[in-house]
């Protein structure tokens, strides 16, 4: 055992504090469970604040986060981590297709609308639109609390037919959005990212087990990963440019050059 300082997650008066940035800790808590999730396949299950401390080193300046209670883990099999992968890309991307057919390999059958909704915590027009796309309305938030309440024999339905490890990933799922709901920062495009990044990484790494070393369809998975990788790199500087103030100024102009035109 470890005695450990730090606030709790939620606490953003300890944050503001302790100069500590809430963006990014949100990025790192949700690149730690990505890791863990399609990378590695060993999950923390019980992310509840009392369980996440967040702290920044006097000498480094680094924050860092903290997880407690290392009781409830679970271990997700090859074969769970690659549909999970998969559905995962599939709900970025919206293609429906994809989203039916892995919903539908872990376990949800004709309910895999129900599903990605419960997955996602987004209404299913949100999810045919595309999640990282559609940001999170209160209207939606409302939706989603009734739906909830009126569709109840069919969520317990589906909970008795998902694996055990979909049932523990619902539970950290909504623990990690409970936390980002707090400070602030739910759905943020960079959470979407950096889980695209580890669905990328975790499916190439799989390919590759399955082919010679020294092989033709060894040297596409990686070009194909490296490609991936390099379109995701390109289009968060894409998103980082946009939401700086020389972008904001070049739209501004933009827009003011387009207007005059009319």
């Amino acid at each position: 055992m470890e005695y450990v300082e730090g606030g709790q997650i939620n606490d953003l008066q300890y944050m503001q504090s302790n100069d500590i940035d809430v963006n990014e800790i949100t990025q790192n808590l949700g690149k730690m469970y990505s890791e863990m999730i399609f990378l590695q396949g060993f999950v923390h299950c019980d992310p509840h604040p009392g369980n996440v401390l967040v702290s920044k080193s006097k000498k480094s300046q680094k924050t860092q986060i903290i997880l407690l209670d290392h009781g409830l883990y679970q271990t997700l099999s090859t074969e769970f981590r690659m549909d999970y992968c998969s559905l995962w890309q599939a709900l970025l991307k919206a293609d429906m297709k994809g989203i039916k057919k892995y919903s539908q390999s872990l376990g949800a059958g004709e309910l895999f609308p129900l599903f990605a909704c419960m997955l996602t915590a987004r209404s299913w027009d949100s999810v045919t639109k595309g999640i990282s796309q559609t940001p999170v309305t209160k209207t939606e938030d409302v939706e989603i609390r009734t739906n909830a309440a009126n569709y109840l024999p069919q969520i317990s339905k589906l909970l008795n037919r998902v694996p055990r490890e979909m049932l523990l990933l619902l539970k950290t799922n909504d623990l990690l959005r409970g936390i980002e709901a707090t400070l602030q920062t739910r759905a943020s495009a960079s959470s979407f990212i950096n889980m695209s990044r580890c669905c990328i990484r975790a499916i190439a790494k799989h390919g590759k087990t399955k082919v010679p070393v020294l092989s033709y369809r060894r040297l596409q998975i990686s070009f194909v990963e490296c490609l991936s990788l390099w379109m995701i790199n390109v289009y968060e500087l894409f998103l980082w440019i946009k939401e700086s103030s020389l972008g904001k100024r070049i739209t501004n102009c933009l827009y003011r050059i387009q207007y005059s035109t009319y």
